[in-house]
């Protein structure tokens, strides 16, 4: 096993794609599944279910994947910090987005105009055990135990859909029989929006689930279902939808920045400044019914 067997298990993991993995790679496909096939071998064990042409990770792919991804963001890092081709003055920081990922193209661009000696290392989709030590800061809706954590924003959560309809708001309970299309359960929005529903003895259905909000706002464009959209985060998308109030209880979330570094230094706490302010500005064109 070595560096370059885990590294093209790692991307093969995340794209769930044998061709996206190999044009992300600049490799054949051939070379791609050649190596997956060594590395299962290695370590004796299934790490994909195939059907047909598509893979999927197993139980034990996804173990081992979080392990990877792991190992290798650590060893990213390392590399980064002795590397004699950084900067002195380089920094490289680490933050994982467990929302706000329409955000995350003005942020990046916004550091790298005011940080530019910030090296940027984003993350977004990572198992649930993953080692959140090895970020600087993680952008969630949930309270890390030990970790500082400071309120950035409170948002709406509406619902969304493509057509047309005469009311701007909605009972909870008339969405029952409705086509939702949405995030996985592992996801913080899909957490804050199961928890509102069970806090009102009412259960929906999710026809169609991803874990990827691109795919989602893509669904909707189509016009496949409904499904929630958050005022502030997803302004971009909910723009282009028609938007209805969930009432009489609105829905409603958190979004905190988290740091299991109680004393920041100078670069963190920039990087800390310019994501509240980012948010904070966002908040100002949030959606409105």
């Amino acid at each position: 096993m070595n560096l370059t067997h885990l590294r093209y298990f790692s991307v093969v993991a995340s794209q769930e794609s044998i061709t996206k993995a190999s044009e992300l790679l600049f490799v054949s496909q051939s070379a791609v599944s050649k190596t997956i096939k060594q590395l299962e071998s290695e370590l004796n064990v299934q790490l994909f279910d195939r059907v047909g042409r598509t893979i999927k990770l197993n139980r034990a792919g996804k173990l081992f994947y979080s392990y990877v991804n792991d190992s290798l963001n650590l060893l990213d890092r390392g590399i980064s910090s002795v590397s004699g081709g950084i900067k002195t003055s380089e920094q490289p920081i680490s933050i994982l987005f467990e929302v706000g990922s329409t955000l995350i193209p003005q942020i990046v661009n916004r550091i790298q105009k005011n940080l530019p000696n910030v090296r940027l290392n984003i993350a977004q989709h990572v198992q649930m055990d993953t080692d959140l030590q090895q970020y600087d800061f993680i952008v969630t809706t949930r309270k890390i135990p030990k970790y500082f954590t400071a309120p950035i924003i409170s948002e709406e959560i509406f619902v969304g859909w493509k057509s047309d309809y005469p009311n701007n708001t909605i009972n909870p309970s008339t969405l029952i029989n409705t086509q939702f299309v949405g995030l996985g359960s592992h996801n913080q929005l899909r957490k804050t929006i199961d928890t509102y529903f069970e806090q009102h003895q009412l259960t929906i259905k999710f026809k169609y689930e991803t874990d990827d909000p691109a795919t989602v706002r893509g669904l909707i464009d189509e016009g496949v279902g409904m499904t929630f959209i958050p005022a502030v985060t997803w302004q971009n998308v909910g723009n282009h939808l028609h938007l209805a109030r969930l009432t009489p209880d609105v829905m409603r979330r958190t979004i905190y920045l988290c740091s299991s570094t109680h004393q920041l230094n100078n670069i963190q706490r920039e990087i800390s400044n310019e994501l509240v302010e980012i948010f904070v500005d966002a908040q100002k064109h949030e959606l409105k019914i």
